[in-house]
Protein backbone atom coordinates (compact mmCIF):
# COMPACT_ATOMS: atom_id res chain seq x y z
CA UNK A 1 0.00 0.00 0.00
CA UNK A 2 1.27 3.47 -1.00
CA UNK A 3 1.62 5.91 1.57
CA UNK A 4 -1.09 8.41 0.48
CA UNK A 5 -3.40 5.30 0.66
CA UNK A 6 -2.68 4.49 4.07
CA UNK A 7 -3.07 7.93 5.56
CA UNK A 8 -6.34 7.87 4.04
CA UNK A 9 -7.28 4.42 5.53
CA UNK A 10 -6.35 5.59 8.88
CA UNK A 11 -8.17 8.72 8.36
CA UNK A 12 -10.74 6.98 7.74
CA UNK A 13 -10.67 4.77 11.01
CA UNK A 14 -10.49 7.85 13.17
CA UNK A 15 -13.52 9.01 11.87
CA UNK A 16 -15.35 6.12 12.30
CA UNK A 17 -14.14 5.37 15.66
CA UNK A 18 -15.17 8.93 16.05
CA UNK A 19 -18.60 8.20 14.75
CA UNK A 20 -18.86 5.05 17.06
CA UNK A 21 -17.68 6.30 20.29
CA UNK A 22 -20.37 9.59 19.64
CA UNK A 23 -23.32 7.03 18.85
CA UNK A 24 -22.04 5.22 22.04
CA UNK A 25 -21.88 8.48 24.39
CA UNK A 26 -25.14 9.98 22.98
CA UNK A 27 -26.93 6.74 23.58
CA UNK A 28 -25.20 6.76 27.33
CA UNK A 29 -26.27 10.65 27.84
CA UNK A 30 -29.80 9.70 26.32
CA UNK A 31 -30.12 6.78 29.25
CA UNK A 32 -29.21 9.17 31.96
CA UNK A 33 -31.12 12.05 30.78
CA UNK A 34 -33.91 9.50 30.75
CA UNK A 35 -33.40 8.21 33.86
CA UNK A 36 -32.82 11.46 35.70
CA UNK A 37 -35.16 13.46 34.11
CA UNK A 38 -38.35 11.50 32.37
CA UNK A 39 -38.58 8.72 34.63
CA UNK A 40 -37.24 10.22 38.54
CA UNK A 41 -39.33 9.68 41.03
CA UNK A 42 -41.33 12.73 43.13
CA UNK A 43 -39.49 12.69 46.20
CA UNK A 44 -41.36 15.77 47.29
CA UNK A 45 -44.82 13.46 47.36
CA UNK A 46 -46.02 10.70 49.22
CA UNK A 47 -47.53 8.20 47.84
CA UNK A 48 -48.56 5.85 51.02
CA UNK A 49 -50.76 3.72 48.95
CA UNK A 50 -48.12 1.37 48.35
CA UNK A 51 -48.47 0.26 51.52
CA UNK A 52 -51.75 -0.29 51.49
CA UNK A 53 -52.97 -0.95 48.15
CA UNK A 54 -56.80 -1.12 48.26
CA UNK A 55 -56.84 3.03 48.57
CA UNK A 56 -55.79 3.04 45.04
CA UNK A 57 -57.58 0.21 44.11
CA UNK A 58 -60.88 1.43 45.16
CA UNK A 59 -60.87 4.29 42.80
CA UNK A 60 -64.25 3.35 39.82
CA UNK A 61 -62.80 2.41 36.54
CA UNK A 62 -63.27 4.77 33.80
CA UNK A 63 -64.78 3.98 30.41
CA UNK A 64 -61.21 4.44 28.97
CA UNK A 65 -59.99 2.39 31.60
CA UNK A 66 -62.41 -0.56 30.31
CA UNK A 67 -61.65 0.32 27.37
CA UNK A 68 -58.26 -0.53 27.56
CA UNK A 69 -58.75 -3.41 29.73
CA UNK A 70 -60.54 -5.01 26.81
CA UNK A 71 -58.27 -3.91 24.23
CA UNK A 72 -55.32 -5.34 25.99
CA UNK A 73 -57.37 -9.08 26.39
CA UNK A 74 -58.04 -8.58 22.54
CA UNK A 75 -54.52 -8.55 21.49
CA UNK A 76 -53.31 -10.65 23.72
CA UNK A 77 -55.69 -13.06 23.41
CA UNK A 78 -56.83 -12.71 19.61
CA UNK A 79 -60.20 -12.76 20.53
CA UNK A 80 -63.17 -12.88 18.20
CA UNK A 81 -65.30 -9.77 17.34
CA UNK A 82 -67.94 -12.29 19.24
CA UNK A 83 -65.34 -12.94 22.43
CA UNK A 84 -64.93 -9.25 22.86
CA UNK A 85 -68.84 -8.08 22.80
CA UNK A 86 -69.11 -11.21 25.03
CA UNK A 87 -66.70 -9.97 27.25
CA UNK A 88 -67.81 -6.53 27.20
CA UNK A 89 -71.25 -7.53 28.63
CA UNK A 90 -70.14 -9.71 31.74
CA UNK A 91 -67.90 -6.32 32.19
CA UNK A 92 -70.85 -4.34 32.29
CA UNK A 93 -72.95 -6.67 33.97
CA UNK A 94 -70.41 -6.81 36.63
CA UNK A 95 -69.80 -3.39 37.02
CA UNK A 96 -72.77 -2.80 39.56
CA UNK A 97 -71.15 -5.78 42.16
CA UNK A 98 -67.59 -4.11 42.11
CA UNK A 99 -69.09 -0.43 42.53
CA UNK A 100 -71.40 -1.62 45.36
CA UNK A 101 -67.83 -4.03 47.29
CA UNK A 102 -66.13 -0.17 46.27
CA UNK A 103 -68.86 1.11 48.32
CA UNK A 104 -69.04 -1.07 50.88
CA UNK A 105 -64.92 -1.09 51.51
CA UNK A 106 -64.09 2.39 51.16
CA UNK A 107 -65.15 3.53 54.69
CA UNK A 108 -63.27 0.78 56.72
CA UNK A 109 -59.89 1.41 53.97
CA UNK A 110 -60.30 5.10 54.52
CA UNK A 111 -60.42 4.67 58.38
CA UNK A 112 -57.51 2.21 58.29
CA UNK A 113 -55.70 4.57 56.49
CA UNK A 114 -56.57 7.52 58.70
CA UNK A 115 -55.80 5.74 61.31
CA UNK A 116 -52.51 4.28 60.25
CA UNK A 117 -51.60 8.40 59.33
CA UNK A 118 -51.89 9.28 62.74
CA UNK A 119 -49.95 6.30 64.14
CA UNK A 120 -47.36 8.01 62.01
CA UNK A 121 -47.86 11.18 63.08
CA UNK A 122 -47.87 10.57 66.97
CA UNK A 123 -43.46 9.78 66.61
CA UNK A 124 -43.27 12.72 64.33
CA UNK A 125 -41.89 16.25 65.52
CA UNK A 126 -44.42 19.27 65.30
CA UNK A 127 -41.63 20.23 61.74
CA UNK A 128 -41.76 16.71 60.88
CA UNK A 129 -45.71 16.55 61.04
CA UNK A 130 -46.03 19.79 59.04
CA UNK A 131 -43.71 17.88 56.28
CA UNK A 132 -45.83 15.00 56.24
CA UNK A 133 -48.83 16.63 55.87
CA UNK A 134 -47.35 18.51 53.17
CA UNK A 135 -45.62 15.10 51.05
CA UNK A 136 -49.63 13.72 51.91
CA UNK A 137 -50.85 16.78 50.15
CA UNK A 138 -48.63 16.77 47.40
CA UNK A 139 -49.21 12.55 46.50
CA UNK A 140 -53.16 12.99 46.55
CA UNK A 141 -52.41 16.46 43.88
CA UNK A 142 -50.07 13.92 41.59
CA UNK A 143 -52.81 10.96 42.34
CA UNK A 144 -55.53 13.93 41.33
CA UNK A 145 -53.90 15.22 38.43
CA UNK A 146 -52.76 11.37 37.34
CA UNK A 147 -56.56 10.66 37.14
CA UNK A 148 -55.67 7.65 39.52
CA UNK A 149 -57.59 9.08 43.00
CA UNK A 150 -60.07 7.11 44.52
Amino acid sequence: MNEPNARQSSSRAKAIGVLVALVLSSGIAGAAIDRAVVRAERRDTLSDTAFHPLSSMLRSPTAADRLLFREQLKRALNLSASQDSAIERVMSERAGQFSALRDELRPRVDHLVTDFRADIEKVLTDRQRDEFRRLQQRGREQLVSNGQAP
